[in-house]
């Protein structure tokens, strides 16, 4: 269980990692504009997958189960993916991958008291791990602001941004998984293509918005009057909404149901890992060396959290073992 769950992570952590490498590919749109095209592909997507699958499943599913779809699409896909295509546009790939490799931290705080969970205190030292490694990023980040073109205010927002991501998507990991493990009524795969429709739902507000007040003379052309690639634009959408929000948020949702929630906030580190290596290949260039401290510190805690919930979970089985043994 924990074996399978942990490589559906790493699977959706290879998906999501290509994500971090579109606001540079589509550096001439806005974050806005960035975050309404993948999630409107997204939403239609989801929606014509699920159209079979609706009347039976709008039975099972209340008011509330809708306002929290709702809540799960804004907070963890649109809203997070503009904080995060913000962020990569300031500081590029390297600092907003490792600041959101901070989720481990947050979402083991946050479902520290759900069921199957390490307890906290014996998580103390991989998570400092990681705080470390945060600390290591963000003198980094402000050492490079210092010596390129980059001004020192873009560093701070940039990183900023991050946390914001960071926030975001922590409490759309923590309560995303407990709806999950809640849920009876759709599948794994199902209960994504309905985050899907109302990630699709706030991507259409968000369009709207933006290009409904832009003129006519404006709308093709960044604010320095250059020439907007929009075919470009729709294709990559296309792709990253396929990739990495479908396919992504399928293989999430299979290991959030088969993990425990302290080992899946260490799972969400592929994520991070994958995008660090994608940017490190599209920019042509190694790590600096606060960068592969972060980068060691990240996998260190990883692996350290995920061998301490393979001891709690043998642990727990023989324990179950000896209670249902018949006594000789």
């Amino acid at each position: 269980m924990i074996k399978s769950g942990v490589l559906l992570g790493a699977g959706a952590g290879a998906c999501w990692g290509l994500v971090f490498l579109i606001p540079l590919v589509l550096s001439g749109f806005s974050p806005l504009e960035i975050a309404s095209g993948r999630f409107l592909v997204y939403g239609s997507v989801s929606l014509l997958l699920l159209l079979p699958f609706l009347p039976r499943m709008a039975r099972g599913l209340g008011i509330r189960d809708i306002g929290f779809l709702l809540a799960l699409g804004a907070s963890g896909n649109v809203l997070f993916y503009v904080f995060l295509a913000s962020s990569i546009q300031k500081v590029g790939v390297a600092p907003a991958a490792l600041v959101i490799g901070l989720v481990p931290v947050l979402v083991t705080i946050l479902g520290r008291n759900d069921q199957g969970t390490v307890p906290l205190p014996q998580l103390v030292l991989p998570l400092a791990m990681l705080v470390v490694g945060m600390v290591c990023i963000t003198v980094d980040t402000l050492q490079v602001a210092g010596s390129t073109a980059n001004t020192l205010l873009d560093a701070i927002l940039g990183l900023l941004f991050a946390a914001g991501a960071l926030v975001s998507w922590s409490f759309y990991a923590v309560f995303n998984a407990r709806a999950l493990k809640a849920n009876t009524v759709v599948s794994s795969q199902q209960w994504a293509y309905l985050t899907g429709m109302a990630s699709g739902f706030w991507a259409l507000v968000l369009a709207l918005v933006i290009w409904g007040f832009q003129s006519p003379s404006t709308a093709g052309s960044t604010a320095g009057g250059e020439t907007l690639d929009w075919q470009m634009f729709w294709l990559v959408s296309l792709g990253i909404g396929l990739v990495g929000s479908v396919l992504a948020n399928g293989l999430w949702n299979g290991a959030s149901r088969r993990l425990p929630m302290t080992l899946t906030a260490q799972v969400f580190a592929f994520e991070p890992l994958f995008a660090l290596i994608y940017g490190f290949v599209f920019e042509a260039r190694l790590p600096r060396p606060l960068e592969m401290a972060a980068v060691l510190l990240l996998i260190s805690a990883m692996l350290w959290t995920v061998q301490k919930h393979s001891v709690a979970g043998k642990r727990e089985r023989q324990q179950k073992q000896a209670l249902t043994s018949p006594a000789s």
